[in-house]
Parts: C-alpha cells; structure tokens; sequence
C-alpha cells in the first residue's frame, strides 16, 4: 500500500482531510498494526478528530454491523456544528435582513426569473428549476427559508420534495448561500463539475464552471464539507477552497468576509489581482465577454472593493484606480488596455 494510501489525515493550511477508507477499516477492526498506529496519532492531533470516531462507533453499534461509507456521508453532517467552533470573524447584523425575506420576492417577479417545472412519468419528484436572466444578477427564496443570491445565467434545480428528509441542490453557475439553520435536513449542493457541499446552516458562495475552469467555495460564516475527488474537507469561515476538475487538486487558502460575501453584499472584491483577473471577476459579475490586450497588463495589481452600481461606473472607478483603460466593443463584450 502507497504511503498516501495509509495516510489519514493531512494538514492543508489548517484544514484537514480524513481517508474514510481507512478510517472505516480502523471502526470495523480490519486495520492493520500500522493503519492503526496512523489513526492513534490522528486522534491525537485535535479533539474534533475524536468526536468524529466517537460518532462513527457510536453508527457501527446502532447498525450491528460493519459500517459503509454512505453511513459515513450522514454521520459527518452531525459535526459540523461542532467543528472549528471559533471563527476569525463575526457576521455583521445589518437591520435590512429581515425585509430581505420580502423584498426576495419583490426582485424574484421584477427581475423576472424563469421558473420551470418538469413532470416526468416515473420520477419520485417534479423538478423546480430557477435561472437568473443573462444580464441579472437575483436572489430568491427558497422553501426552507434559505436565501439564494446568483449571478447572470446561474441557475439552480431542486425537486419538490425539497426538505422532506434532505434539503439537496444542484447549481450551474455562481451563487451564495445563507442557508436555514436545521439540523435534521443536510443542505446539499451537487455542482457541475462534481462538487458535493454539505452543510446545516450558514453561509458560502460557491462557483461551478461547465468549461473546465477552477472550482471555488468560500465560507463567510459557519461550517461546510465539501466532498471532491473522493476526499472530505471541512472548511471554517474565512477559508477557500479551489478544486480543478482536470487534475483533481484542490487548494485550501483564506479568504475574507467581504469577499465570501460578495454577492449577498453587491460588491466586487479584489485582492491583489492583475488585468486578467479582474477581466475574470467582471466576465463572472455581468456575463460579459472581457477582453484583455498586452497593455493593460502593464498596470498594477488592484485590491479593493466596489459597491456595484453599474457596470458603466465600475469600469470608471477601475479605470481610476488601475490607470487600466477600457472600451465597449459591443453590447456584450469589454476590451481592457
């Protein structure tokens, strides 16, 4: 067996990721001497590890049986309330939360949100399907009471039984989170490039791309698992996660509130990003084709945050503050120099 086989636990900017495999053979007592001596120094490492086992022990006795992996999947949802319990920064209150519930609505018929719903013989649940129109970003809200804040052309499904046992999503596209805080329903998001993020109750924005790009989730508060390439992590706020599709890496770094929290807050966040990064943020924020010319790339990196209030005046505030200059090619597509 490869070292990386046996290896349980690894450390990855402080945020760790458990071999179920492993750990499985270690609670049905089919680990050998030295997978076991491995997962002895896990539990050693932090105290959250052990109330994983201690849960896991608990599953296996209540089964009678050996356990699987999909015992698994359930079980780890109950910790996340209990894992990295202190977080490096409290969420503002801000007072218009509570009119955002209706006001959710108001943006849901204005902005004019597609709404589908298909009925297929055979199929346990009809299938609700909501899309933000191509040039708007929107927010709704869905059954639970979670709040759903997209980007142009995002769009989200989820069938009508939605909440009955389990809260599940599947997202095309970029949105944010603030999910409905309940224990017994795991809110869980499939993404197109066969991203799983499960939490309870808290908030995150998460991007999924059909064409091959990186995969991003960024916790602004809370606790959330993400299952990518056969591998569990669990994220505190103020962490990202990139995972890429093609290679199966991931990377764990931090990330800020505001960043996290773009969407819900309308503003663009940068953090020492050049040209091309910025051409990505604004293409992701209007869906709008930018283009980049040699030129531009000569200026300075940019960190800031931009209330959005429009792109035409966005453009103005970044020419101001990059010296990098642009032009309208046409209705859809942006040249930076």
């Amino acid at each position: 067996m490869f070292w990386w086989k046996a290896t349980l636990y690894t450390s990855l900017n402080k945020v760790k990721r458990v071999n179920w495999e492993l750990l499985l053979r270690y609670i049905n007592k089919e680990a050998s001497n030295f997978e076991a001596t491995q997962v002895e120094e896990w539990l050693q490492q932090q105290k959250e590890n052990a109330y994983l086992l201690e849960y896991l022990q608990k599953r296996k006795d209540q089964l009678h049986q050996p356990l699987k992996e999909t015992d698994i999947d359930e079980q780890w949802l109950h910790l996340l309330d209990r894992i990295f319990e202190t977080s490096p920064f409290v969420k503002p209150i801000k007072l218009y939360r509570y009119l955002g519930i209706a006001a959710s609505f108001l943006l849901f018929a204005v902005l004019g949100w597609m709404y589908v719903k298909n009925s297929t013989s055979g199929t346990k649940a009809d299938l609700v399907t909501l899309q933000a129109p191509v040039d708007t970003r929107g927010n709704t809200l869905l059954p639970d009471g979670t709040q759903v804040y997209m980007t142009p052309g995002s769009s989200i499904k989820y069938g009508d039984n939605f909440g009955a046992d389990k809260r599940i999503i599947h997202l095309s596209g970029e949105a944010f989170f603030d999910v409905k805080h309940d224990p017994k329903k795991p809110f869980i998001i499939y993404t197109t490039n066969n991203l799983q993020v499960s939490v309870l109750g808290t908030s995150f924005n998460v991007y999924s791309s059909k064409n091959g790009l990186p995969a991003e989730i960024k916790v602004a508060s809370g606790l959330v698992g993400i299952t990518a390439s056969q591998h569990t992590y669990f994220l505190k706020a103020g962490q990202k996660l990139t995972y890429q599709p093609n290679n199966k890496k991931t990377a764990i770094t931090t990330v800020t509130y505001n960043d996290a929290a773009a969407l819900q807050n309308q503003a663009l966040f940068f953090k020492d990003d050049n040209a091309y990064q910025i051409a990505e943020k604004l293409h992701r924020w209007y869906n709008i084709d930018v283009e980049v010319l040699p030129s531009a790339t000569k200026h300075s990196r940019f960190s800031g945050e931009m209330k959005d209030a429009g792109l035409a005046n966005l453009m103005e505030g970044l020419k101001y503050a990059t010296g990098i200059n642009y032009k309208f090619k046409d209705q859809h597509t942006i040249q930076l120099f």
